[in-house]
């Protein structure tokens, strides 16, 4: 069975790339979180207290986006495995023995790039530590130690994510009859799982109870839970972002003339068709946006409300705070949407010959790839803007001011374009290589 699993991770490679980058980017930031305990277990309160409070600060938002953009990956690429996995089927191999292959392939992938992940946090943490840190001068002036010790806790939690992820597309692996498989790519839905359901139930109850916390609690002890109310609402959204995100963008792309313009219209379809890609791609934009604008919108609103409350000295974000609550998210959001495209690049390449071999012209496959890049971000900016409300509402509702007081998106729009454009390079380098090369020859090669 190892040798099995290794032998396909080497012939995959490029498929099982992608993955690869979203653990390092979650290693990287894990490794930072376990060198911050580590640096305040050298020092007393309140030094110690603070970069507690930091390391604790960047768990909570960065889990967030890495839960999200793990499991998105890990099924994505469970989802582009499926033909080599009936084939395996189709020569005797037991189901169980495909979905645990599978399981070792994401283990493996997993631990891989975490331990670079994090000795790339070695290699940083002590010369940008002064500079994340840079608008705390008592913070910035103290000696950082990376104990690393503390790195295969990092490891071990990268690897259980991905495992948890990937768990639903390593038994559906092994339960989808090979024939089926062969014939059709990708089922043409994708349900709600019970698993999804039940994470949805639970997170549904805990953001209504931290609602009820902040409505029950004083304005300043409200200030202060406050900022965990959007990373709660977006986190709410993730189990059925599949869902959600698919009928969004059923809906708002049927709005524009499917006949007039051809390129849209290849666009549209694929987004559509491409279940798993789409929800991978869209899923990190809106975790991103959605963390990003909830909480400036929030920290606003909370800050307008003070002072209108006769508190002078009330201030938004600094520098390093930002960066620390949102530094990791942004990060793991940009690596998830980019790798998410590249590691489907081979069906892409696919599709554009087979377009090219009927006769759509270069021009049009080109404006369909950047057609399709603008889809997955407005569908996944109009989900993150519908998070970032709810959690503004909440919030508001608590301090007794209007519901959209301090409602921002200028931030969390800066997120989106920074995934349309690596959305749109991942999109147009497959795209383009495909039509540099015979289309007969493409659609074989992807065929083997």
């Amino acid at each position: 069975m190892i040798r099995l699993a290794l032998s396909d991770l080497r012939d995959h490679a490029a498929t099982w790339v992608g993955a690869f980058f979203v653990a390092i980017a979650c290693g990287c930031i894990g490794g930072w979180i376990a060198f911050l305990q580590s640096t305040a277990g050298s020092y007393a309160d309140p030094l110690r207290t603070a970069l507690q409070n930091a390391g604790s600060m960047m768990l909570v938002f960065s889990l967030v986006a890495a839960v999200a953009v793990l499991a998105s990956a890990a099924n994505l690429t469970v989802s582009a495995q499926r033909r080599s996995y009936a084939l395996w089927q189709l020569a005797n191999v037991k189901p169980r023995m495909v979905s645990a292959v599978v399981l070792v392939q994401l283990a493996v992938v997993a631990i891989a790039g975490a331990v670079c992940g994090t000795l790339l946090a070695a290699l940083s943490f002590e010369p940008l530590f002064p500079l994340v840190f840079g608008s705390r001068d008592e913070i910035a002036q103290l000696t950082p130690y990376a104990e690393l010790s503390f790195l295969p806790r990092v490891w071990l939690v990268v690897a259980g994510v991905f495992l948890c992820g990937g768990l639903r597309g390593a038994r559906a692996a092994g339960r989808t009859p090979p024939l089926a498989v062969l014939r059709e790519p990708e089922p043409k839905r994708m349900g709600m799982t019970w698993l999804r359901a039940a994470a949805f139930a639970c997170l549904v109850v805990c953001t209504c109870w931290m609602g009820s916390i902040l409505i029950g609690s004083g304005v300043d002890e409200a200030f202060t839970w406050s900022i965990f109310m959007p990373p709660l609402v977006v986190a709410t959204l993730v189990p059925v972002a599949p869902l959600v995100l698919s009928a969004l963008l059923r809906a708002w792309t049927s709005l524009v003339p499917q006949k007039r313009w051809i390129a849209w219209y290849l666009a549209r379809r694929a987004a559509r068709f491409g279940l798993a890609a789409s929800s991978s791609v869209e899923t990190p934009v809106m975790v991103g946006f959605g963390l990003v604008s909830g909480v400036f919108s929030v920290v606003a609103g909370g800050v307008a409300f003070l002072k209108d409350q006769g508190v002078t000295d009330a201030s938004g974000l600094d520098a390093s705070a930002a960066l620390l609550m949102l530094g990791g998210p942004v990060l793991l959001c940009a690596v998830g949407a980019a790798v998410s495209v590249v590691m489907s690049s081979r069906s892409r390449s696919r599709d554009v010959a087979l377009l090219s071999a009927v006769g759509a012209r270069p021009e049009t496959l080109v404006a369909a790839a950047v057609c399709e890049a603008f889809i997955h971000t407005v569908t996944a900016t109009l989900t993150g803007a519908v998070a970032t409300i709810a959690a503004g509402a909440i919030v508001n509702y608590a301090y007794g001011w209007p519901f959209f007081a301090g409602l921002t998106f200028g931030e969390g729009l800066v997120v989106s374009f920074a995934g349309f454009a690596l959305v749109l390079a991942a999109t147009l380098v497959p795209t383009c290589m495909a039509l540099g090369q015979d289309a007969a020859v493409v659609i074989a090669a992807t065929q083997e």
